[in-house]
């Protein structure tokens, strides 16, 4: 296959130039020439689209599933992986379904039970009890987060708003019809499943005292990220999907957009990344750091 320009980029690409990732090969699939060219190729377009990847470094559990969904994607329509990698660079929408199919698949209600319960018990000492709260879940995926967000703050009878975004339009769907599986409940509190749910048909839907407190809306942090002040911010496993450049840009824009005093709730693997980036560490509780942005000498302070 002949070189073929990124109508975006003056990068030329093609299945036999594209460079091999420096990565250690999972022991799920055998390391063939052709499949790698294949999963270069399409990390580079995600990387090149969305900012989506790991320059130089690309975790083994990222490509073993862009392998899957080659691989797939060749079986069903007859063809060879090379020729659905190829397909890649001209259609924008296979990208995108590329890069949905990374979203980790585990998420549900109140994960990491250890920070929700260090930020329950130092929500007044953070910020006073009379006082507003903004919320910002940042890479929402479906919701449950979001959600676990407006019930701790609706259990400590704070007056709040949460915005959750998400650059997946379906995985938003999904968080406004607010029904989930009994199963994505089964780590929560079950005063909270019995104050803020009901059972439906053996699912799980959010009822209107919470949902009233949440709102969604598709956003790519990658091009921009909401506007502030957010007392709370929640970015938890985003890294994870955004090359460095990518990911340390985001993470500065939402630091930029904290109340005074406000905090960055990140997951754990993530806040050594994070402090690297200018953020500062906030203990909460053994276990459990919070960031918060620099102090600025001068500035007014955000409220």
């Amino acid at each position: 296959m002949g070189a073929i320009r990124f109508a975006s980029s003056t990068t030329f690409f093609s299945a036999d130039t594209v460079p091999m990732a420096r990565t250690r090969h999972s022991s799920v699939f055998p390391p063939d020439p052709n499949r790698e060219r294949a999963v270069d190729l399409a990390l580079n377009l995600a990387e090149e689209l969305f900012g989506v990847g790991s320059s130089g470094a690309t975790p083994a559990w990222v490509r073993d599933r862009i392998r899957r969904y080659l691989d797939v994607t060749a079986k069903k329509d007859g063809v060879s992986i090379i020729d659905v990698a190829g397909r890649l660079l001209e259609n924008r929408s296979a990208v995108e379904d590329i890069v949905a199919s990374l979203r980790v698949g585990e998420t549900r209600f109140y994960r990491d039970p250890s920070q929700w319960q260090a930020l329950e018990e130092n929500l007044d000492k953070l910020f006073p009890s009379d006082m507003p709260l903004s919320v910002l879940s940042a890479g929402c995926s479906t919701g449950e987060e979001a959600y676990t967000i407006g019930m701790l703050l609706t259990a400590a009878r704070r007056r709040f708003k949460v915005l959750g975004v998400d650059r997946s339009a379906s995985a938003i769907a999904v968080a406004r019809e607010a029904t989930y599986s009994l199963d994505a409940a089964k780590d929560m509190p079950p005063t909270w499943s019995e104050r803020f749910c009901d059972e439906q048909r053996g699912r799980l839907r959010i009822g209107m005292l919470v949902r009233n407190t949440v709102e969604f809306e598709v956003c790519d942090l990658v091009k921009r990220v909401p506007q502030g002040p957010f007392h709370l911010i929640f970015f938890k496993n985003v890294l994870l999907y955004l090359t460095e450049p990518a990911g340390e840009q985001a993470a500065r824009r939402l630091a930029n957009e904290l109340a005074e005093r406000g905090i960055l709730i990140a997951a754990a693997s993530e806040v050594l990344r994070l402090k690297s980036m200018g953020l500062v560490s906030h203990r909460m509780a053994h276990g459990v750091t919070a960031l918060r942005r620099a102090r600025r000498h001068g500035s007014s302070p955000r409220t």
